[in-house]
């Protein structure tokens, strides 16, 4: 144990201390006991101050070591498991009983494995880090040393491979010079195996159509074999061959023409027969080839066929797909300046491909147009989607008169198998229904697994928050029996006087017979129709197809669960039957646009069209005459959407598909949905390095106004961490982290706050080098353990070696200082004011307390008088006073001073005497 003084300086108050205290001896001349005991008590409380802003404490020496294992489980070292685990059972029975340790694993993101204990134990496994495509040394060694206890001996042991693909470590290890901590480190080197990677794949950056395009591709090799090279864009083949790979680099050349403009998104990939890390099997690259704009259609059983008629012969270069071959990546919608929708049903499209479009029409500029019919809008279950957010009209009706006699009643399987987006999706799709619906509906949802739970109870919906909230709460529950909570739908709707009454059953596993024949018969005599939605492969499809059928109602099968929202939004609205206005009539055609101009002519006739709502911010073109949107357009972020809520076979659309101005109508609304905005001019550079991709971006004009930088990955997310910074006059650097994808680049220049000009480029991020067989770093594992005293450990029984220093733990006692100082305080203020009287009449009164109860000791006697009666019947004899003794009474002359009690009583008495005498007289 020893005493330390942790600012010693704060002893030199002692002078100026000194120096008063002489000063005021010398100036008081009377030296009275009272004035010692101040002075005394004043000395006493400025030392104790002085001591306690000493901060004054005891150190003991600190036993033990505090250490930290830091495993690297990144793919680099990702075979080296067991002897990493083997290294830390070796060190940890060579510990003593009052050192700890704790492990912590680490590759992108550091976690705590195992928190400290001195317990001698086997560590049989460790849990897999969740990513594991780059190493962060950097923030491992931040995590772990932030973790030991500053007040004791640490010690981090670093078991890696030292190949570093994020952060800086050396720097970081010197950040902890003034710490107690010791780093050490383990070298551990993946074995060599047969290994053939793809270096490099680059096509130029821009082309124009129909011209040839070089593809150049690098290979890199540890053995001699053959492999497949095969080159696709869209899942389309554009090369495949076989090739001869030799130890060490490889080059192959080829050049392909595209007749087609748009961005091409290639993908390469190398099939060794030798080959031990896919991984680094996969490159990509991009191609901006300009030429006459591109438009993707979508339809499906023809819908559309007139419409691609009139633009093929116009010369537009269009796509025509079905829903199910719609892009599943950002590239792939990118490659179009326009997508048009024909009748295309919302659960044919997964929420992923429906953000993906939202992206490109907000962020990129694309074009969307949506055109009616029985599987669009309300119909298609597009309420509350991506795509409803893009156009011009809101799918509910808002403002309408409803059929009043509605029900509606929900089943959904809450079995264990619906556990995860599944379960979540259903509920939320409930929930969506409900908001279609108005408050004097009829709605029900019960849950079943094998019993069946009334989780709403069917009746008139008198508050949707209360009810969508209580759908929201749903729990899961076990097994999947359909027939209880089918039947009780049924019983309840049967019994209800309603117009409409339809029931949606939803579900993703198998079930028990039972006779649903029977109820679903009974139901249809009551005006109830059953739908039914399969989710996934091991749902019973043909149980639910076949009581679709029976109930006259729909089959969906679907395998993404992120449809289920789609579907009941549209089976709610098919059941409403309030969104299809079949009433023919010529719709009315507002002046000012310079579509009006088509009409001069006159205006053909509808038939039947999809009632939606007009947003506030859409330009309405063409309204029914109940004044709904028949055609709206509107500006969507970098985009122009389109909504012509008919259809265009003829059959709603009624005398439009046969006017006269059909193909120009339509050759206008396409070219106005194109982007608006001009190409701006710039130069782009791009590099990876270390996980961080780098962007500069320089304006070839217009250097001076103001620009903005956005990119987004191939799934359509925007990367929030790439903020773009200004380096110089129409000058910019993004930086971001990156993972092994496509990124796509959009900027737009802005004047006075308008958007003037865009400019869209890609870039690719290669494999990471985790998947690169590279030997161990063992410079940088040296200049990490060099700057904090550790060593780079060859046995892992010096993991647990004695610390390079003494190192004690310090106890403060300043405070006992400061509180005695506090209460001799309360003393000296008190001696001031008081004095030391009071101390001595204590003193006194406690002696003579005492005093007092020592003669209570001895017993006194007790003396008896005869009693005498107060009043007595003699008369009282009084001597008068003789005249020799009034005689011999002088009054004191009046010069002389006197108590001023005293002489009140005598002139008190002399008045008596007068007044008697006078009395005799």
């Amino acid at each position: 144990m020893e005493f330390q003084i942790e600012h010693p300086l704060m002893l030199l108050f002692l002078i100026p201390v000194l120096i008063s205290l002489v000063l005021f001896c010398r100036k008081k001349k009377t030296k009275r006991k009272k004035e010692y005991v101040i002075i005394s008590l004043r000395s006493i409380i400025y030392l104790l101050l002085i001591l306690g802003l000493c901060m004054p404490s005891f150190l003991s020496s600190v036993n033990g070591t505090h250490t930290v294992f830091l495993v690297d489980q990144s793919d680099s070292v990702k075979r080296m498991e067991g002897d990493i685990l083997s290294s830390i059972n070796q060190a940890i029975k060579q510990k003593k009983e009052e050192d700890s340790y704790s492990i912590v694993t680490f590759s992108e993101k550091p976690k705590l494995e195992r928190s400290f204990t001195n317990q001698q134990e086997t560590i049989q496994q460790l849990s897999i880090n969740d990513s594991s495509q780059f190493t962060n040394i950097e923030e491992g060694l931040e995590f772990a040393a932030n973790y030991i206890p500053e007040d004791r001996k640490g010690r981090i042991v670093l078991m890696t491979d030292g190949v570093e693909t994020n952060g800086n470590s050396a720097r970081q290890s010197t950040f902890y010079s003034g710490r107690n901590i010791e780093m050490d480190a383990m070298a551990f080197q993946s074995p060599y195996v047969e290994d053939v990677s793809l270096q490099s794949f680059h096509t130029p950056q821009s082309s124009f159509e129909g011209e040839v395009v070089p593809f150049q591709i690098g290979l890199e090799a540890n053995v001699d074999t053959t492999a497949t090279l095969h080159i696709t864009h869209k899942n389309e083949t554009i090369i495949k061959e076989e090739v001869d790979v030799a130890k060490g680099s490889n080059n192959y050349s080829y050049s392909i023409p595209l007749t087609d403009p748009g961005l091409y998104t290639f993908k390469a990939e190398i099939f060794p027969k030798a080959d031990e890390i896919v991984e680094n099997n996969i490159s990509h690259s991009l191609t901006q080839v300009s030429g006459e704009p591109k438009v993707l259609m979508v339809d499906q059983e023809g819908e559309g066929d007139n419409v691609f008629r009139a633009l093929d012969a116009s010369g537009w270069k269009i796509d025509r797909i079905h829903p199910s071959l719609l892009p599943t990546t950002l590239s792939g919608f990118l490659a179009y300046e326009s997508i048009i929708f024909h009748n295309v049903s919302g659960h044919l499209l997964s929420a992923t491909q429906m953000d993906l479009i939202e992206t490109a029409v907000k962020d990129f500029g694309v074009g969307f147009t949506m055109t009616g019919g029985n599987e669009s809008y309300g119909l298609g279950g597009y309420f509350q989607t991506p795509i409803e957010k893009i156009l011009p009209v809101e799918m509910d009706v808002k403002g309408k008169k409803e059929i009043p006699s509605l029900g509606l009643i929900i089943v959904l399987d809450r079995s264990g198998s619906m556990m995860g987006e599944k379960f979540d999706l259903a509920k939320e799709a409930a929930a969506r229904s409900v908001e279609l619906l108005k408050e004097e509906d009829t709605f029900g949802f019960i849950a079943f697994d094998t019993e069946a739970w009334a989780v709403v109870e069917t009746e008139p919906i008198k508050n949707k928050d209360e009810v969508i909230e209580t759908i929201r709460s749903t729990a899961l529950g076990g097994g999947t029996d359909i027939f209880p909570a089918l039947n009780q739908a049924y019983q309840q709707l049967n019994e209800m006087d309603l117009k409409r009454k339809h029931i949606i059953l939803l579900t993703d596993g198998q079930s028990n017979d039972g006779p649903y024949e029977e109820i679903i018969e009974e139901g249809l005599t009551n005006n109830v129709t059953l739908s039914t939605v399969a989710i996934g492969g091991d749902a019973d499809t043909s149980l639910l197809e076949e009581l679709a059928e029976i109930g006259t109602g729909r089959f969906y099968e679907v395998y993404e669960a992120s449809a289920v929202p789609s579907i009941l939004s549209r089976e709610t609205a098919l059941t409403t039957k309030t969104y299809i206005e079949d009433n023919p009539h010529v719709p009315t055609v507002y002046a000012g646009y310079e579509w009006s101009k088509r009409f001069e002519s006159g205006t053909p006739f509808l038939n039947t069209y999809i009632a939606t709502t007009l947003k506030s911010r859409a330009e309405q073109i063409i309204s029914s005459e109940k004044e709904d949107p028949i055609l709206a357009r509107m500006n969507y972020g970098l985009g122009r959407t389109i909504a012509w809520t008919s259809d265009v076979s003829g059959a709603w659309s009624g005398g439009f598909p046969s006017w006269e101005e059909w193909t120009s109508f339509w050759n206008e609304m396409v070219t106005w949905s194109l982007p608006s905005y001009e190409q701006g001019a710039y130069d782009i550079t791009t590099s990876v390095d270390g996980g961080k991709a780098s962007v500069k971006v320089e304006a070839t004009e217009d250097l001076l106004m103001p620009v903005s930088i956005s990119i987004s990955n191939n799934k359509g997310q925007i990367i929030e961490d790439a903020k773009s910074k200004m380096v110089g006059p129409g000058q910019y650097e993004v930086e971001f982290t990156a993972i092994p994808d496509i990124y796509f680049l959009n900027i737009t220049q802005e004047e006075e706050g308008e958007t003037v000009s865009t400019f869209t480029s890609g870039m690719v991020v290669p494999f990471s080098t985790e998947f690169e067989q590279r030997p161990v770093n063992v410079e940088l594992l040296e200049s990490i353990a060099s700057n904090q005293y550790g060593m780079l450990l060859q046995d892992p029984k010096d993991a647990f070696r004695p610390f390079h220093k003494n190192v004690y733990q310090s106890q403060t006692v300043w405070l006992p200082f400061i509180i005695l100082a506090f209460f001799l305080l309360i003393i000296e203020i008190f001696v001031r004011r008081f004095g030391l009287m009071p101390l001595a009449f204590w003193k006194k009164g406690k002696q003579k307390e005492e005093k007092v109860k020592s003669e209570r000791k001895w017993k006194t006697p007790v003396i008896k008088r005869k009693k005498e009666p107060l009043i007595s019947s003699q008369p009282v004899k009084r001597e008068e006073p003789k005249m020799e003794q009034m005689k011999e009474f002088k009054p004191r002359k009046e010069t002389e001073e006197k108590p001023k009690e005293t002489k009140a009583t005598e002139d008190r008495m002399n008045q008596l005497l007068k007044a008697k005498n006078r009395k005799r007289r």
